[in-house]
This record gives C-alpha cells, structure tokens and sequence, in this order.
C-alpha cells in the first residue's frame, strides 16, 4: 500500500470489480484489503485463502471475514481480529476458532447479540458471562440456567440493570443475597414498592411463598387480571391491602376452574350475597363444575331461589329436569340425603348419567330403568374410560345395544355372550374407530364390519 498514493487508490478501489488483471494481481489486492475489503468478493478465488491478506482485510472491517475460505475462518488469529473489529463477524467463524476461548472472550467484551452463537460451554461459563454482563447486562438472558443462577453473575447484573430479573433463573432466589437484591425486603419485612411485576420469574414468588413475606398489592406493578396464576396464588395469600376489580378477578380464578384460587379470592374479597349468586350462575353457565362447591357452601343453597319459600326438595328437581350443572353438582355432594327417594333418583340419572359411577354398592344398578336412563344420558369423556368399566352390570339386550351405540369400548365390558354376537362388535366399532383393533380375528373379517371401520376414513 505504500507504494500507491491515497488518489491511485481511489482509482483501483474504484476500478477493482470490473478488472480482472487486477483481481489476478496480489500486491493490488493486498492493497485493496487495506483500504476497502468490501470488495475483495471480486478477487481471485487463490487470495480468498491467503491468510495475510486476511489479515489485512478483517483489521480494516471485520465483515470481511465472509469473503474468505473455510481454512482462513477457523484461524484463531483472523477470527479474533474480525471479531474485535466487527463483533458480529463472528456468525462467518468456523471450526477450531469457534471453540476458541480467546474468541469466546473478545465476542463476550462487545456484549453483542452474537453471544447466541457461542458455543454451549461458553454459555455455560461464569467467567465469559461476567465479560458479558459487565458491557451488557441483558446479554444475561443467552447464558445456561447454572450461569444464571450463579450469585455473582447475578449481582452483577441486576445492580448495573434491575430489568435483567426476568432473566434471572428460578433457582438463584434461594439466595437471600440475590433475593434481596433483587425485590428488597424492607426492615417490617415486606417487599418494597414497586418491586414485583407481571414478569418477575416464578422462584420470587416461590421464595416469598417459602418466606412468607407480605406486601402490598397497589403498591406493586401486578396486574391480577393478566398475571399466571401460581403467581396469583402468592399474590392472594401474602399481598395484603385492597384487590382492586375483585369481582373481575372472582370471575377469572372462575373461569380457571381452580378451587385454590376460587378459595383464596372469596376468603379475602368480602363479597356481597348477590355477588357469589351471580358467581355462582357464571360458574353454572361455563360448566365449572369443580369451583361451584366452593360457592355454594356460601350461600347454604343453590342459589337466590334456595330462600324463596319453595322446599329444597322441588327446587332440586326443577333444576334437574333443566339439567342444570349446579344441581348436579349439589346432587352428587348430597348424593346419600337421596337415596330414598327414587323420584329425585331418576331425574338425576335422567340429567347425568355418570352418577351410576358413584352407586355401584347400591341396588339401583339392579334397576333396569335407572340403569337405562343413566346409559342413555351420559357423557362420553374419553379420559374417563368407558362407563361400564369396573360396574359389572347385568345388561339387557337393549341396554347392551345404548351402551354400544353411545361409546364402542363399552363392547369389551359387556356379558361374555353379548361379546360373541357380531351385532354389537359392529355397534362398537360405528361409535368408535379404534375398538375394530381389539376385536376377535373372526369378526375383523366380516364385510358388515369392514364397512363400519371404512367409514371412519376421511
């Protein structure tokens, strides 16, 4: 380079992608390494692998690196040279550079993004993420769960940015260094303002669980609407003050189904009447089966129609003929207080039949019209296998015939001589598909059964 001037520079810089003479010609593209590597993809394939104008080239702009052979790219010389000029020319390494350590720590320095693209020991290195955390506190989140949990890479980041908690591993807040740190525990031990969000990780709330440690709701950045609900569980046994739009949030823990959380909001968010009424109507209309106890025993009925006058008795009946899931639910908690009254009895197996699962020391699995309404009203849930399973019933020939139709694995609990009559294989298998490959070989082979499983094929 010495030998040109800065204006016959120009000149070949300018004039370098359309002359093959000069891209034949080392000492000129030595010289255009120098000055502007962003042309060398233009020169001769043989001065691709030459490692001093590699050299060169990437000490002037990283970003040459890509032009250059694989042999030049996985030299640990070339690469921590590309990479000090240009951090991100890292993504053109290969190789032995690679897994250069050295590499690993000039990436790490810039705190760039291409940390990513260490390989997974680095990540997994305490020493590399401190060079990292130390330009870069949020380049936390490209490191192993182990590093992330490390107490001094911790610290480091959450004093230079208090942001990087939510790339804070669960495990780390154990530490009561970390955990201090990072939501600040007040000398009257609760959490200090503003500390805890939305997205604070899972282990502050497992740890202020474990601590049991309290604060205040409106003080903090949470949204109980929006936040996950193990950290709402936290958030309604330790926070104290006023819930705001609890009846919003009533409606929600609802909606979740989770009888923790229904427990936790009604115990602390002192609902009027009308409120768990209503609640208790919402829970009914999206078939919330398993929280409806819980707001039923508030209201010592089933529902605004439980004082009206009108016996428990008949208001119980009303709503099993509508087949309401409030009632049913109420039934089945009851379901003894029942027994001796056949009426009731019929109408709920009329409603849902799957109460036939809760009376099998009973005699009415000997009762043919109970039995009957319980199989035609039932409903198939596959997670909850077939109905007949482990109730060993006597069926009719009808009875057998409802059974199959509605749900064909209920074939395979059938009385042995229902089990050989080909009707009710073909039954099983127009109802469900996979019962055709548990059948007997003989009857897998019946045109009238071929059928029924050939109509399954879309």
């Amino acid at each position: 380079m010495e030998n040109y001037s800065v204006r016959q520079l120009s000149v070949i810089v300018e004039n370098y992608p359309n002359d093959e003479t000069m891209q034949k010609d080392r000492e000129i593209t030595l010289a255009v390494a120098k000055r502007s590597p962003s042309v060398l993809s233009y020169a001769d394939p043989c001065f691709l692998s030459d490692r001093e104008i590699a050299l060169e080239a990437v000490k002037s702009d990283g970003r040459a690196l890509r032009f250059f052979s694989e042999n030049i790219r996985e030299d640990e010389e070339v690469a921590l040279l590309a990479v000090q000029n240009f951090c991100n020319s890292f993504a053109f390494v290969v190789g032995k550079a690679r897994k250069s350590r050295q590499v690993a720590e000039a990436v790490a320095k810039r705190g760039s993004d291409v940390i990513e693209l260490l390989d997974e020991r680095f990540l997994d290195d305490e020493e590399i993420a401190l060079l990292a955390i130390s330009r870069n506190p949020k380049s936390l989140k490209y490191f192993s769960e182990r590093v992330r949990a490390q107490e001094k890479v911790v610290l480091t980041a959450l004093s230079k940015d208090r942001t990087t908690i939510e790339m804070v591993s669960d495990e780390a807040f154990s530490n009561k260094k970390v955990f201090e740190k990072a939501v600040g525990v007040g000398y009257d031990g609760k959490i200090r303002v503003s500390n805890l969000t939305n997205n604070s990780p899972q282990g502050v709330f497992d740890e202020i669980e474990k601590r049991e440690l309290s604060f205040n709701l409106a003080m903090q950045n949470l949204d109980l609407l929006q936040i996950d609900e193990q950290k709402l569980k936290v958030c309604l046994e330790f926070g104290v003050g006023v819930i705001n739009k609890k009846n919003e949030l009533l409606k929600r823990c609802i909606l979740s189904d989770n009888i923790s959380l229904v427990s936790l909001i009604v115990k602390r968010g002192s609902f009027t009447s009308k409120t768990i009424s209503d609640s208790i109507k919402f829970a009914s209309q999206n078939r919330k089966v398993r929280v409806l106890p819980v707001l039923l025993k508030l209201t010592g009925g089933l529902g605004e129609n439980a004082d009206n006058g009108r016996s428990d008795r008949m208001y119980l009946m009303r709503s099993l003929r509508r087949k309401s899931p409030t009632a049913i639910v109420r039934f089945k908690e009851n379901i003894k207080d029942y027994l001796l009254d056949k009426e009731i009895m019929l109408l709920a197996a009329w409603a849902d039949g799957s109460i036939i699962k809760l009376l099998t020391n009973t005699d009415y699995v000997l009762d043919e019209k109970f039995v009957t309404e319980c199989l035609k009203s039932y409903v198939v849930k596959i997670s909850d296998g077939a109905i007949l399973d482990g109730l060993n019933l006597n069926l009719t020939y009808e009875q057998a015939e409802i059974a199959c139709k509605k749900d064909g694995r209920n074939y395979f609990y059938l009385k042995e001589e229902y089990k050989k009559d080909c009707h009710f294989a073909k039954l099983a298998v127009s109802s469900c598909e996979y019962v055709y490959d548990s059948l007997p070989e003989e009857f897998k082979q019946m045109p009238e059964i071929i059928k029924e499983k050939r109509l399954w094929i879309r």
